[in-house]
């Protein structure tokens, strides 16, 4: 099941001392884990697309109405992704309140609106979403299989993630199966995570190679994580809405192009 979660991150972290200064505030150990990580691109925004375009076009009832859920997945992630200033030229153009208004107009009138050049123009600006991805990740003996999607335009202070995640029974035959009907992997990464649970907070230290340790804090309380801060003493440690990629990128690192990523 999907569900929103509101994550933070916290840079440079020393982790002995993180550690220590947890167990004295009481908080849970959950156990450090091994992690081994395979990442898989969502197909383009630009291809899913032309692709619901030409099955909506179909005399098909049901290759229509699952294109129809198709198409309202995208266009979440697509207004994520596009500046307000096209999305408000979009809604004139078309006269809708709201881009999600599409779905509930008449087929006929979607059919219009997927074919108006315009509105592909702007789609064919965006190939694989930074923003969303799947993971297949092995923490020591357990195997899950998720989606991520970052929200960029909920919240700037917090990191709204939605996930999706499921546990499966074999990380290799996982891949198999993934690979089979055409999602391959784009990397292999490696990391070990310290996990702790105060409150409603979960809490990771993540040690990456070649990336300093940071601890990430999962809680939509925020008064939580302003006591947390203050109790470990990392409130004057700088503190980022960022994912894994973006800090990377920060030491000049961009590990869309490392297909190995290891200690």
């Amino acid at each position: 099941m999907s569900k929103i979660e509101r994550e933070i991150k916290v840079l440079n972290i020393e982790v002995d001392q993180t550690i220590k200064k947890l167990q004295e505030i009481g908080a849970e150990d959950k156990g450090k884990k091994e992690q081994k990580i395979y990442v898989y691109d969502v197909p383009t925004l630009y291809y899913r697309f032309l692709e619901i375009r030409e099955l909506i076009n179909s005399s098909n009832q049901l290759l229509i109405e699952t294109n129809l859920k198709k198409l309202e997945i995208l266009l979440l992630e697509y207004i994520d992704l596009e500046n307000d200033e096209e999305l408000e030229k979009e809604k004139e153009l078309f006269q809708l309140n709201d881009l999600m208004d599409i779905l509930s107009l008449e087929l006929n009138d979607i059919r219009k609106l997927l074919n108006n050049t315009v509105l592909e123009n702007n789609f064919k600006k965006f190939l694989i979403n930074p923003n969303k991805w799947i993971r297949l990740r092995k923490s020591n003996q357990k195997v899950e299989l998720t989606t991520k999607h970052i929200l960029n335009k909920k919240n700037n202070k917090y990191q709204n993630v939605i996930e999706t995640e499921i546990v499966v029974s074999s990380f290799e035959e996982t891949n198999n199966l993934l690979e089979s009907i055409g999602i391959y992997k784009r990397n292999y990464q490696e990391k070990i995570r310290y996990s702790y649970s105060y409150k409603e907070a979960q809490i990771e230290i993540d040690i990456w190679p070649l990336l300093e340790a940071y601890l990430e804090i999962e809680c939509d309380n925020e008064n939580t994580i302003n006591e947390l801060l203050e109790k470990l003493d990392l409130k004057d440690n700088e503190i980022v809405s960022e994912n894994t990629e973006s800090l990377y990128k920060r030491k000049n690192i961009d590990i869309l192009k490392i297909s190995s990523l290891k200690f």
